[in-house]
């Protein structure tokens, strides 16, 4: 994007000048840099990296960071930096790295880097890909990020509702032929037949449903073939994994699911459907651990009483390593922004932010496991998240995967959550649903490649052209 362009956008958009963010000096009275720092969280998370702001701020003299909670901080930190005003530092999510980073938004840490503070080989396996990606010019594999919170998926179960279904809580399902037949025996109705109320159920697919594309992966499939820029959305994996989506939806009914789910809380309330007992089994992050301390029943000295386990994600039986699990990497980034004034100022506090003392206080905070390649002792030990082991064995696994690494993911995605839907729903076999979801997804990977061209860096270009203004 060009600064004529996003200037001309902002105006179209009615957004003016507050589409900037806060704006302030740049220097203090006693004469220390200023920082803006722009990021994504409120409440108790913004508290937490508030308090590591704090203390960066009181440590030295030289610079001074202002944490600024930023509302759609994705599109606004973009049109800032096209405009030529950026923020110093910017909290992203991973998925905003290819876009990021083929545009020329941002730095590449490994020519900040000079003390090899933040290297990837610091972080766990899982992580270290979320921070890479190609310079769309040279083709080399550079880090544009590193890690503000670590985050990966597990399977979290209830073991009083295993034990009163007569399953064993300490030998939860960890393939998915036995993840089905736990399912069918947690499954509680009002009446006989599939048209009775649910009371209870074992595990959705569409609950929370944010993460409606995964189903394959538990199957040894994947989405996007990133050397060849192709979609596999109707992969035989994928097929099958959507296929499991369908057998559960039939086996609980699709009706009787939509009244049943209709009367879940909030995800962050008391009434979350898997505090309240009506979902068994669910897929979530570490951070539903903070939930179910703020949410969940509690005994007579305020402590949670909900008895709850966490495993990786089940597999199929011939996918199953339980010594290299599988799992999504779900994690929170941050860059440095093109345009800055001061980026050795700003990875001087990007390296602070990343020492283990404050990795860990900021993942305890949050309920998250560590990104890093080596957490203490006393933060595996004295975390609030029982499941805190799982989570950090999944992180350090050689067969996590992430969000398809391409500037067309958002509307990939988009085309995915709507197909969950209608498969959900039955209204066509996941199959058909899935041949029309690769061909959408491929025409918006053909229509980035071609911007790629256009600008002169896409496959077939002279990659020693530099970036475009």
């Amino acid at each position: 994007m060009s600064r004529r362009t996003a200037l001309t956008a902002m105006i179209a958009g009615g957004l003016g000048f507050a589409a900037f963010g806060p704006r302030g000096a740049k220097q203090t009275a006693d004469g220390r840099i200023v920082l803006d720092y722009w990021e994504k969280w409120t409440g108790h998370e913004a508290r937490a990296m508030q308090k590591i702001v704090d203390r960066f701020n009181d440590s030295q003299k030289r610079i001074r960071v202002r944490y600024l909670t930023t509302a759609g901080i994705d599109q606004k930190a973009l049109i800032s930096i096209a405009a030529g005003d950026p923020p110093d530092l910017v909290g992203l999510w991973n998925y905003n790295v290819p876009q990021y980073a083929e545009t020329g938004a941002i730095l590449p840490l490994d020519e900040l880097d000079e003390k090899g503070e933040v290297r990837p080989e610091r972080y766990a396996q899982g992580f270290r890909p979320v921070l890479m990606h190609p310079d769309p010019y040279t083709k080399k594999n550079r880090q544009w990020a590193v890690v503000n919170t670590g985050g990966v998926l597990a399977l979290y179960y209830n073991k009083g509702l295993l034990r009163e279904a007569g399953l064993d809580p300490e030998r939860p399902p960890r393939t998915l032929e036995a993840l089905e037949e736990a399912n069918h025996k947690l499954i509680k109705r009002a009446g006989p037949g599939t048209q009775s109320a649910l009371e209870r159920a074992g595990f959705l697919h569409i609950e929370p449903g944010w993460w409606s594309w995964i189903w394959g992966y538990s199957y040894g499939g994947k989405l996007y073939d990133a050397e060849n820029d192709r979609s596999l959305a109707a992969s035989p994996e994928n097929i099958a994994g959507f296929d499991w989506v369908q057998r559960t939806s039939e086996e609980h009914g699709v009706d009787a699911t939509k009244t049943f789910k209709a009367g879940f809380g909030n995800y962050d309330s008391p009434l979350n459907a898997f505090l309240t007992g009506k979902l068994a089994m669910v897929i979530q992050g570490p951070w539903l651990a903070n939930v179910i301390t703020a949410h969940g029943p509690k005994d007579a000295q305020g402590r949670p009483m909900l008895d709850y386990g966490v495993i990786p994600m089940p597999v199929i039986e011939s996918q199953l390593d339980e010594k290299h699990p599988v799992g999504l990497i779900d994690c929170d980034i941050m860059v440095i922004p093109k345009g800055v004034k001061r980026p050795e100022a700003c990875m001087e506090f990007m390296a602070y932010l990343q020492r283990q003392e404050n990795v860990e206080a900021m993942a305890l905070a949050h309920y998250k496991n560590s990104p890093l390649a080596v957490s203490s002792k006393a933060f595996l030990e004295n975390h609030p998240n029982r499941g805190i082991r799982t989570f950090d064995s999944i992180a350090q696994s050689d067969r996590t995967y992430m969000v398809p690494r391409t500037r067309a993911w958002p509307q990939i995605k988009d085309e995915l959550d709507a197909g969950l839907q209608r498969i959900w729903s039955l209204e066509r076999p996941a199959k058909d649903e899935l041949a029309m979801i690769q061909k959408r997804s491929q025409d918006y990977l053909d229509t980035v490649e071609a911007q790629r061209t256009q600008r002169g860096y896409g496959r077939g270009s002279n990659p020693t052209r530099g970036p475009a203004t």
